[in-house]
Parts: structure tokens; C-alpha cells; sequence
């Protein structure tokens, strides 16, 4: 069962009347083939006999031959010439003829003569898609006795919808009769046509040359949906999504019946017949519901559309149910009004699934869904033009019959490349978003690492910090406090020695001050609540003041206005510090200076200490000499990422810069 329309079958003889017109002039000839009918075959009018003679290439016999019907397999071959012929005006032309020939068996009449002195060969075509063709043949003059069935090995031609050859003598005269059916589709057409044996070749190419150009359109068409196979397959290689199988499916089925209708055409064999009644409806059938499997893999709708699920399930289930029942129809009755009744009952149901899907995708307003709800627009509208076409016999150009423009198929074909375009469009649109998903899933994850790589940290330094925290508490409270007991009872000895000088004990208890010295620089560096550029200031401004207090040289200390809440680290506070006490301390025993000026100044960045004095400054010698010390504040300094340098004219300039 076909969308497409074959005016190709049309007979040129053919004269569009009024009808009224025509039954005037028929009547008094109607009254006579009533009567004729009637089983006198003693008389021809000669207007009914058709000259084989006269035939030069084709000639359509529908006005010279008489038509009737009968259920199936209830008239025996020996009874056909009894049958109430009459004749019927015109012809059937395709999605024209009653459904209820089709469930019948149907038998023509005509009569032949050649007046030639050789015999004539013509083919015999009833019309498009007929089986089953027997013809039988009897003389004018006596019928009942010469009535006889004509051999099957006659000829039978798979491209021109069953041709039967008939060979009439020189000056021979006779009436003929055939015995055919109707496949169950809706494009067979009732155009009796008798060809000259010779030309049956070129008249079957004309044919197929009619449609020339439907049928490039079709290919190319073809070729598209085959190229599309190959890339759902591809991509469904690469990424392993399951809808793009189902894709493939649907545009293998689609390809397949728009190939087949093509290139078989009004083929007269039984796949064709087939095809044409039943394979062809049910590969739309189940391309439909391939596509609205893939529609819902594709935007999914079981979790993001539950409702269109529910719905699309539901007509797959319906349409699933309804071939089902045609299945059944088609293959254990006859019967053909009832499978096209249920055919556009089932196209119905397409058009209403394709309406639906529409109607919600605008409300969603989802673009993915817009674009997929464009194309099942395109589709559906071109496909009402197609069965506007097949029903009306509408011709948008009528100048030319057989025009592109005017067949079915071109556009329903026309729809499914708008179908494929938006679909692409759609597809362009979902991996592109799928794509900055992708991105933005990336980035969540790389920031969710980060952080908990952030946290780990912040857990290792809370530990360190704990940590340092207890031993600097251990340290102060079990070493600082056995220091201090030395401290104390080094000078306890040197009072009870009154004035005796004893040098060793002198050494414990500067050994004692000195550790514990080093040691609370120790504690308040690992301390974690001394980690600040606050307490680093002045922790150095507490050390100069205390470290020059009872010595001659006079210490001054310059502090910014304005100290940054910033955090310094323990190691990094440590290294500043012992650089600025190995600064003092070689100022105190080498400069010969009276007064020493700490600048510490600082911006967003960075910290910078200036050590000045008004000593002797520091030569080349005494760089050399003392270059391990120097070396030692410059190592600590680079080790923080900081910088040392030394500016020596009379007096000394010594710079720190660390970041903070």
C-alpha cells in the first residue's frame, strides 16, 4: 500500500465530459448493450470491435470493452461468457477504483479483428497491479461453442503490471475474455490497453521515463538516509549511545521502502504485490515507532519528560497492537476494505502522535525539543499534501501530468530531508550543550579535587600546627624550666664564692642565658598564634631594643604606620629573624658604630628591613673574613624567595625583602 500515484495509467483516449452530456448520447446505445448483454452475442456493433490493424504502438480499449465482477472463486471458467457484461465509461484511474473490486473477482470483454493479410501480435494489460490474468477466447458467431481458455505461456512481463499476448490470423475476428484480481492496494487502476507485440520494449521504458525524475529525487534521497546508517553507527561506536542505533534502524526502514517503491515500481511479481499491499505499510509502520523510541533515548524522557514518555509509550504500544491486527487481517482473510480502513486509522495515529509531540514541545520550550518538533512539523504537513494529492488527483502543475511537483511521493520524500535537516540541527545543538556540560562537569570535579586536596592540606598543617604547638609548650615547660634552674644555680654558686672568679662556672651560665635565649626564638616560632607579620615586627623590634639595652650603642627602631594583616609562616618567620640576629649581632662586634637604625617598612607584598649604621662600613677584607655569616643571611633569605643585599660606603647598609 503505496503513497505514491501513477498517471502514467491515465489513458490518452480519455475526454472529461459532463456526465449528463454523456448519458444523453449513450442512451439509446446503452439500451442496445443491455439488451446485447443479455447473452445475444450474434451482433458487434462495429464501434466496439477494435482493429488490430489499425494499432500503431498502444492503444487504450476502455470504451470498447465491457467490465463486470463476481465474489471470488464462485464463477467457474466455463460459466465467464454468461456473466451480465457492461460496459463501463471511462476508466479506474489509481486511488480511484472501488474498494469492493478488489475483494472480487474481475472479467473484461472485448472483441478483435485483422483485417491484414499477416498476423498481428498484441499484449493485453488490464491495468496496474493485476494477478492472476487468464484470458479465453472464443469466434463472434458462436461463442457458447468456441468459448476456450487461451495457453498461460503466453507471455508474462515483470515490468508492465501483467501483459498476456494474443495473436490474431489475417482476416481473423474474435471476442475475448479475461479473468483477473486486484492486488490489495489503493493504486491499482482499470485501464484495459492493448500493445503492439513489437513495441512492448519501448513502451515499457516510456514508462519508467515518465517518472525519471521522481525517481533521481528518490535515490539521491536514499543515498542520504544511507549515509546517515553509517554515521549513527559511527557514533554509536565512538560514544556507545544506544539511541543511535535505533536511528540507524529508522532511517535503514525508511530508506529501504523509499528504494523499494522506487526500483520496483509496477513490477508483476509477487514480491512487489506484496510489498505493495503489506510490507511496504508495515516498514513505515515500524519505522515510526523505531523513531519515537529513539526520539525518547535521545532527549530522555523517561527522567527530564516523564509525561511525553508515558504518552509516546503509549501510541508505540497502540501502533504495535494495530499492525498486529492488520498482520492478522492481511494474512488469514481477503479482505481489503477493512486493511485500508485500518491503514489511514493507523496513519491517523501518526499524524495525532506527531501533533501531540508538537503541542508539548512548544510548551516546553526546550530548544533540543523545537528543533526535533520542526522537523516532525515539516513532515506531517508534507505528508497532508502528499494524501491531499493521492485522494484529490490535485496538480500544482497542471500544464505537465506527469511533473515532479505534481506526484505524492516527492513530497513526502521533500519532508523527510526537512525531517533529517532539523534533526542535525538538533543534533548540532545537544552535543554542543553536551559539550559545555561536559566542560562545566570537568571543572566541578577539578574544583571539588582542588578543594579537597585544599582540605587535606589544611588538615596536615592544623596537625603541624598542633603539633608545634605541643612542642613548643613542651619545650617551654621541661627545657625551659631545667635552663632557667641552671641559669639560676650558676649565679646562686657565683654568690656564695664571693668574688672567687670561677671560669668554667662563668661559661655555664652564659651557656645557660644564651640557650635560653635560642630556645624561646625556637618556641615563638613554632607557635602557631606567632604566625602573623604583626608579631613578627615586633617580636625583631623587642630582640634589637633588649640586645643593644646595656650596651654603648644607641638602637633605634622605625616602624611602619600601617602593618598588613598577614600570615608569615614559622619557617619563614625564622629565617627573617636569625637574619636580622646575625645582622645585630656583627653590627654589635664589628661595626664600632654608636648608633644602629632598623627601618622596616612593607606593602601588599612584600616585607623590607633596612640595618644602618654609623660605623666603620665593611671592606673587602673584612668580607672575606666574615663572608660565612653573610653567606649564611643571603642562604636564608633565598630560601624563603627573599633577597640580601649590602651597601657599604663610610658607613653600613644592610637590606632584607621577603614576601608575605
Amino acid at each position: 500500500m503505496s503513497t505514491n500515484s501513477h498517471p502514467r495509467f491515465v489513458s490518452a483516449n480519455i475526454i472529461r465530459r459532463h456526465p449528463f452530456r454523456k448519458a444523453f448520447k449513450h442512451t439509446f446505445f446503452y439500451i442496445l448493450l443491455f439488451c446485447f448483454a443479455n447473452n445475444s452475442y450474434s451482433q458487434w456493433p462495429d464501434s466496439m470491435v477494435v482493429e488490430a490493424s489499425d494499432i500503431r504502438f498502444q492503444k487504450a480499449i476502455g470504451k470498447q470493452s465491457l467490465f463486470t465482477s463476481a465474489p471470488k472463486h464462485k464463477v467457474p471458467d466455463a460459466e465467464i461468457y454468461k456473466l451480465p457484461f457492461k460496459q463501463v465509461p471511462g476508466s479506474y484511474l489509481p486511488h480511484v477504483l472501488p474498494g469492493k473490486l478488489v475483494e472480487r473477482d474481475c472479467f473484461l470483454q472485448f472483441a478483435l479483428k485483422n483485417s491484414a493479410d499477416t498476423a498481428i501480435s498484441v499484449c493485453f494489460i488490464p491495468g496496474s497491479y493485476c494477478r492472476s490474468i487468464i484470458l479465453f477466447k472464443a469466434q463472434l458467431h458462436d461463442i457458447p461453442g468456441t468459448f476456450t481458455r487461451l495457453p498461460d505461456s503466453s507471455i508474462t512481463d515483470d515490468r508492465n503490471g501483467g501483459v498476456k499476448r494474443i495473436r490474431l490470423q489475417p482476416h481473423e475476428e474474435a471476442v475475448f475474455f479475461s479473468r483477473f484480481n486486484f492486488v490489495r492496494t489503493n493504486v491499482n487502476s482499470l485501464i484495459p490497453r492493448l500493445i503492439m507485440y513489437d513495441y512492448l520494449t519501448q513502451w515499457s521504458m516510456i514508462q519508467r521515463e515518465r517518472d525519471s525524475m521522481l525517481d533521481v529525487f528518490t535515490y539521491t534521497v536514499s543515498g542520504v538516509l544511507l549515509f546517515m546508517i553509517f554515521y549513527s553507527l559511527a557514533v554509536y561506536i565512538q560514544s556507545r549511545n544506544k539511541e543511535f542505533v535505533f536511528y540507524a534502524l529508522y532511517t535503514f526502514l525508511t530508506c529501504s521502502l523509499l528504494f523499494l517503491k522506487s526500483y520496483l515500481d509496477t513490477s508483476a511479481n509477487g514480491f512487489n504485490y506484496f510489498y505493495e499491499e503489506y510490507l511496504d505499510f508495515m516498514i513505515m509502520t515500524a519505522s515510526v515507532v523505531v523513531y519515537q523510541i529513539f526520539m525518547r533515548k535521545f532527549i530522555n524522557s523517561q527522567d527530564v519528560y516523564p509525561v511525553l514518555d508515558k504518552i509516546l509509550r503509549s501510541f508505540n504500544i497502540l501502533l504495535i497492537g494495530a499492525s498486529i491486527v492488520f498482520s492478522v487481517v492481511y494474512f488469514f482473510t481477503d479482505l481489503y476494505i477493512m486493511l485500508n480502513i485500518m491503514e489511514n486509522a493507523i496513519k491517523q495515529l501518526f499524524f495525532v502522535t506527531g501533533v501531540v509531540f508538537i503541542v508539548y514541545s512548544i510548551k516546553k520550550k526546550n530548544p533540543l525539543l523545537n528543533y526535533l518538533a520542526a522537523g516532525n512539523f515539516s513532515l506531517i504537513a508534507l505528508s497532508v499534501v502528499s494524501y491531499i494529492i493521492i485522494i484529490t488527483g490535485w496538480k500544482l502543475v497542471k500544464t505537465d501530468a506527469t511533473s515532479i511537483f505534481n506526484r505524492a511521493l516527492f513530497y513526502y520524500e521533500f519532508g523527510l530531508v526537512l525531517e533529517l535537516g532539523f534533526f542535525l540541527s538538533g543534533l548540532a545543538f545537544k552535543n554542543r550543550r553536551d559539550i559545555i556540560e561536559r566542560v562545566k562537569e570537568r571543572e566541578r570535579l577539578k574544583l571539588e579535587n582542588e578543594r579537597k586536596e585544599f582540605d587535606k592540606q589544611m588538615a596536615v598543617m592544623a596537625a603541624k600546627q598542633e603539633e608545634r604547638n605541643r612542642i613548643s609548650a613542651d619545650m617551654h615547660d621541661e627545657l625551659g624550666s631545667g635552663v632557667t634552674a641552671i641559669r639560676l644555680m650558676s649565679e646562686i654558686m657565683k654568690s656564695r664564692l664571693k668574688g672567687d672568679v670561677v671560669p668554667e662556672l662563668e661559661k655555664i651560665s652564659n651557656s645557660a642565658n644564651e640557650l635560653l635565649g635560642k630556645m624561646n626564638t625556637i618556641i615563638w616560632t613554632m607557635k602557631s598564634s606567632n604566625d602573623t607579620l604583626e608579631s613578627l615586627i615586633a617580636y625583631i623590634r623587642a630582640h634589637a631594643i633588649e640586645y643593644f639595652d646595656s650596651t654603648p650603642i644607641e638602637c633605634r627602631v622605625q616602624l611602619p604606620a600601617l602593618i598588613p594583616q598577614a600570615e608569615v609562616s614559622g619557617e619563614k618567620r625564622r629565617n627573617i629573624f636569625l637574619s636580622i640576629k646575625e645582622a645585630l649581632n656583627n653590627a654589635m662586634k664589628h661595626s664600632q658604630a654608636s648608633q644602629i637604625q632598623i627601618i622596616i617598612s612593607t606593602n601588599d607584598k612584600w616585607l623590607m628591613i633596612k640595618i644602618c649604621d654609623n660605623g666603620v662600613g665593611i671592606d673587602a677584607d673584612k668580607l672575606r673574613r666574615f663572608g660565612n655569616g653573610l653567606s649564611n643571611m643571603r642562604r636564608r633569605m633565598e630560601s624563603i624567595e627573599g633577597a640580601f643585599k649590602i651597601e657599604s660606603d663610610n658607613n653600613c647598609i644592610l637590606t632584607f625583602e621577603a614576601p608575605i
